[in-house]
């Protein structure tokens, strides 16, 4: 009787032990989520950060001295737990990054239509900023939309959810229209870039075969 007790006890043991050690894997595992999700907003964050304090010069871009004058538009989208930043300059230049990958993207200068794409969004951004606001540059909203002007003075930013800035009627529907152009235009590049492949030299020792 005394064996049957040991048993049964050995076995709730093994049973709350085994539980006790997955219990503590998934804790590791959902703190190094954790862990890896904050180090790609960090990363976004240090990006964004990054983009804001460009000047045209640090790019190579002329503007006149004289007059305020785009030279980027930034789209920020916040959907469910991604942040994602599409940057257009006027040389044709396009950025992307955001806080799945944490990496920021440049855009190939010999895709024609993106770079196209990019240059009609930043002549697009020059009639609309004097209607933006200054210092709104701040991080946005789950659900939001946010577009960014950045000139040779200042910054200029507008946003709102995405029920309002996507409608068709919303007086920013053209600055929508032109950064989806520029994120559709990178996508498409991305899926016509040829994936590389890496191969590791590997040295094989081959015996002789048995008839030598």
């Amino acid at each position: 009787m005394k064996e049957g007790y040991w048993f049964f006890g050995a076995l709730v043991l093994f049973q709350i032990g085994k539980l006790s050690y997955r219990y503590y894997q998934k804790k590791r595992s959902d703190r190094a989520e954790e862990e890896i999700a904050d180090f790609h907003y960090d990363r976004y964050l240090e990006l964004r950060d990054e983009t804001f304090v460009l000047k045209p010069e640090d790019l190579g871009i002329e503007v006149p001295n004289d007059k305020e004058t785009a030279f980027a538009l930034i789209m920020e989208i916040h959907a469910v737990s991604v942040l994602q930043a599409v940057a257009a300059f006027a040389d044709g230049t396009v950025w992307a990054f955001n806080t799945k990958n944490a990496r920021k993207t440049i855009g190939d200068n010999n895709a024609l239509d993106l770079s196209a794409a990019a240059i009609e969004a930043v002549a697009a951004g020059q009639y609309h900023f004097a209607r933006m606001r200054r210092g709104d540059a701040d991080t946005l909203l789950p659900g939001h939309i946010k577009f960014h002007i950045l000139t040779n003075h200042d910054i200029y930013s507008v946003g709102g959810p995405f029920t309002e800035m996507l409608h068709e009627s919303s007086e920013w529907s053209e600055l929508v229209e032109k950064s989806f152009k520029v994120a559709e235009g990178l996508n498409n590049v991305a899926k016509n870039r040829p994936n590389k492949r890496v191969y590791t030299p590997i040295t094989v020792k081959r015996s002789k075969p048995a008839n030598f």
